[in-house]
């Protein structure tokens, strides 16, 4: 049995589950796309909610949300191929092309950067999760 292969995600069957990854790319580039420009329109918004948690957390927060890309772009694979080093470096490679392409994308919006620290710590978040799922693999390895 391979992590996440339980009958609990068959919400996206198959070669589908190519479109949850990209789903959630699709997420990091809209949180991306939230101007900083100081000023808060009154009313509900995802830039006033954001305003509520500090940047220093907002920061750290790129660990979860870039390990969680790999994990999804580790399940997925797993319908597309069952060789784990391809599960994994295709995961370390996309992710990690994705994270530069955010930053580079933040330096378009108003009131955002780019940052080597935020480089760096999405790529500690892709790092973290596909070495914990390494371990998990060598440790519970699927017998044949």
């Amino acid at each position: 049995m391979t992590l996440g292969s339980s009958k609990a995600c068959t919400l996206l069957p198959g070669k589908r589950r190519i479109l949850l990854p990209l789903a959630y790319m699709t997420g990091i580039f809209l949180l991306s796309s939230i101007p900083d420009t100081g000023v808060i329109d009154e009313g509900f918004s995802l830039e006033y909610l954001l305003q509520w948690v500090a940047p220093d957390i907002q920061n750290i927060l790129h660990i979860p949300l870039f390990g969680g890309l790999a994990w999804c772009w580790y399940w997925a694979l797993q319908e597309w191929t069952e060789n784990f080093p391809t599960q994994i470096i295709t995961p370390l490679i996309v992710c990690s092309i994705f994270s530069v392409f955010d930053e580079i994308y933040q330096l378009s919006v108003p009131g955002r950067f780019g940052s080597l620290s935020d480089l760096s710590l999405n790529f500690l978040g892709i790092v973290l999760m596909l070495s914990g799922l390494i371990f998990y693999h060598k440790q519970y390895k699927p017998q044949k």
